[in-house]
């Protein structure tokens, strides 16, 4: 994959975005980072929300919900 979460997560595990040369690859390293927290969140959005307040960032007003994209070898069929 061209982009992944990998363009975003350093060696030594800090954020980087050095590495992202496209919006394709933003584009697919977000959508990674947002199925991550679908995922560990169980879709609650209570839990996210949780978090958000703790680390003063705005709070999600709608369910998550991911898109599907072409070749996503992460999507179930």
């Amino acid at each position: 994959m061209a982009g992944s979460l990998n363009h975003i997560v350093g060696e030594d595990g800090h954020f980087k975005m050095d590495t992202i040369e496209n919006m394709g690859d933003a584009y697919e390293a977000l959508h990674q980072c947002f199925e991550i927290i679908r995922l560990m969140s169980g879709g609650n959005m209570e839990v996210v929300n949780r978090y958000c307040r703790l680390r003063e960032f705005p709070e999600i007003r709608s369910d998550m919900k991911i898109s599907k994209i072409a070749g996503d070898p992460w999507e179930k069929e």
